[in-house]
């Protein structure tokens, strides 16, 4: 049973992703491994971006309707049955579907835990024979970009993506009507990006790369939605 899963990871997962890091590589000029990365997390997220702005919208239907969820939420004269059913009639009629809406998240974590694998063994010779015939062996890879061996940690990149990150947590925190209660929700914009730098600490640097170029797409994404949005109308009274 181990070796089918595997075999099945190998061959549907790790080798296309590793060739097409490989590939890209090849094409890169340099050729650079960190620009490898950049245009491989922008690719992830222009092939997903359907989800994406689909999350957007899920999420601000969501801020919408929150006060009505949190005064159901607050109601202590009926059971949580009742509770979950008339959330539930305020949500349904949205189209939530949460699994959708984490599509891309998903997408990037697969393709994380693949970047790690090549960045252990398939930069190395070692590696090699998992290339396919149509992608050009690229001899020796090197991982020096930007001033940092993206093989390696880097508490500079970790910091910057850490930073990011909360940049993008504090406008979505901001962008809610109504803050939550809770020490999670209060602290959100905090909590994440301090976990995340503490786990890049002692990952591989590409995943920072990877990280940053992703959540500034994020912001480009967002910024675009924002200020497209029509703005209403000024209506004069006679």
């Amino acid at each position: 049973m181990l070796e089918f899963i595997s075999n099945a990871w190998t061959e549907a997962l790790y080798r296309p992703i590793y060739n097409l890091v490989i590939f890209t590589y090849n094409l890169s000029p340099g050729p650079s491994f960190g620009l490898t990365i950049i245009g491989l997390a922008i690719l992830i997220r222009f092939l997903f971006l359907y989800f994406t702005l689909l999350g957007y919208k899920h999420e601000k239907q969501l801020i919408q309707v929150q006060p009505a969820i949190n005064r159901i939420e607050k109601d202590n004269t009926i059971s949580s049955r009742e509770k979950l059913a008339k959330i539930s009639s305020i949500t349904k009629p949205l189209g939530v579907n949460p699994i959708l809406s984490s599509v891309p998240l998903f997408a990037q974590v697969i393709f994380l835990g693949v970047l790690y694998q090549i960045i252990q063994v398939g930069i190395y010779s070692d590696g090699f024979g998992n290339l396919y015939q149509v992608v050009s062996h690229p001899g020796e890879i090197n991982t020096q970009s930007f001033g940092f061996n993206l093989a390696h940690p880097s508490i500079i990149l970790a910091l910057v993506a850490a930073g990011i990150l909360l940049a993008e947590r504090v406008w979505e925190y901001n962008e809610k009507k109504e803050i939550g209660g809770t020490f999670a929700q209060k602290w959100d914009p905090l909590i994440w990006p301090v976990g995340t730098f503490i786990i890049l600490l002692v990952l591989p640097s590409a995943k920072a790369v990877f990280l940053i170029t992703s959540v500034v797409f994020s912001f480009i994404i967002k910024g675009i939605v924002h200020f497209s949005k029509p703005k209403p109308a000024n209506v004069i009274g006679g």
